[in-house]
């Protein structure tokens, strides 16, 4: 598994960007060199907003990571990042409740990322209803952004991930 996938796959937190930002005109990709029938890692990659990646592990558990700002999740996830540190926020979709998490700030990356299934569904149930994703942190501000529209490379992964939480029986 290539580095930059394995990080990926271990991440799982948001890609966040800017105090306000619209819906993206891109969908979901998967990452590269996965099958696209069945992808375990996506992402956005809107030039104009910031971004969200979705994984999941080998038991099926979500995970998510936000950029702060627009740019290329893959170009990102190449960047040498050696410090994080640990980010209290609060993580709410639409006018729900929010919850309270400690993401894993990437400076060097300008990301949130959470090993949290909760928060991970939190980002994927985003997507799915269309509402706002609100996370307010301590340090790097308020951020909402409107994910895109789940499409046929969401529903590929969306499967891969529940077919890895209900293995068929044999």
């Amino acid at each position: 598994m290539k580095n930059s996938l394995k990080a990926a796959i271990t991440l799982s937190g948001f890609f966040i960007a800017g105090t306000a930002m619209p819906a993206s005109a891109a969908g979901w990709m998967a990452w590269e060199g996965q099958d696209a029938a069945a992808p375990r890692v996506i992402y956005t990659d809107a030039a104009d907003q910031a971004g969200a990646m979705l994984a999941c592990n080998p038991d099926g558990q979500l995970l998510a990571m936000l950029t702060l700002e627009p740019v290329s999740i893959p170009d990102t996830m190449k960047l040498n990042a050696p410090y994080h540190r640990g980010s209290d926020s609060k993580v709410s979709v639409g006018g729900g409740e929010a919850t309270e998490v400690t993401f894993r700030y990437t400076p060097a990356r300008k990301t949130l990322e959470s090993t949290s299934h909760m928060i991970g569904a939190t980002v994927y149930n985003s997507a799915v209803t269309g509402e706002t994703l609100k996370v307010e942190t301590r340090h790097e501000g308020t951020i909402e952004t409107t994910l895109p529209a789940p499409d046929a490379t969401f529903k590929a992964f969306a499967k891969t991930c529940r077919d890895l939480r209900e293995p068929a029986s044999e």
